[in-house]
């Protein structure tokens, strides 16, 4: 069972964050088995991290939702406000396996539906996968985000790789599902890989 975990770093952490990454490290990479994808998303600078995000395979939420109250960062208090969805893949990739580009930038979509936006989501949804076509080389990680009995879909979460910020956001505002007002307060990202989730270990700026 998919789950996509959203956690937000609290303000003026980073001295803490420095203090409990070792311990946060070692807790990720010990999931390194049940890890589709992790690591933080950031702010426009490229530099400051915002929170983290994980899709990752549990066998129910009471496994994920223990998952997230043991990792370091909680307990240390450099995060807060952790959000858990079930989650649906539609791509079969990984963090080892993912279509990326050497010299790229990663950026990550996390869109919840707005109250009575089913009838909508439905009607755009034909479009909006329409519109993938023109980008099947930029997603690393795509599929919705579904309700706790894993039969509506309520939302979105997208890992994209593209040459850079204006390219992204040209894609992230052209989404029908963005233009035609399916998703609620929609958050989009820049997005880097977990130093122990990287495989092309793409230097930290």
């Amino acid at each position: 069972m998919m789950f996509s975990i959203k956690i937000y770093d609290k303000p003026g952490s980073q001295p803490l964050r420095d203090i409990h990454r070792k311990a946060h490290l070692d807790y990720l990479k010990s999931f390194d088995g049940k890890t589709i994808f992790a690591g933080p998303f950031l702010a426009e600078d490229n530099a400051t991290e915002l929170g983290s995000m994980r899709l990752l395979d549990f066998p129910d939420r009471a496994a994920t939702e223990k998952h997230v109250a043991d990792e370091p960062f909680i307990i240390g208090g450099v995060q807060e406000r952790p959000a858990i969805h079930r989650w649906r893949p539609g791509l079969p990739y990984t963090w080892r396996d993912c279509p990326r580009k050497e010299g790229n930038q990663q950026f990550y979509l996390h869109a919840l539906d707005g109250p009575g936006s089913r009838k909508l989501r439905e009607k755009v949804q034909p479009e909006n996968r329409q519109y993938f076509k023109q980008f099947e080389g930029n997603f690393m990680a795509r599929g919705p985000l579904l309700s706790d009995d894993g039969e509506r879909e309520i939302g979105t979460v997208m890992l994209l790789d593209f040459p850079g910020l204006d390219a992204a956001k040209a894609f992230f505002q052209g989404l029908p599902f963005c233009k035609e007002g399916v998703y609620e307060n929609p958050e989009f990202h820049r997005w880097r890989f977990g130093r122990v989730f990287d495989r092309l270990k793409v230097p930290v700026k």
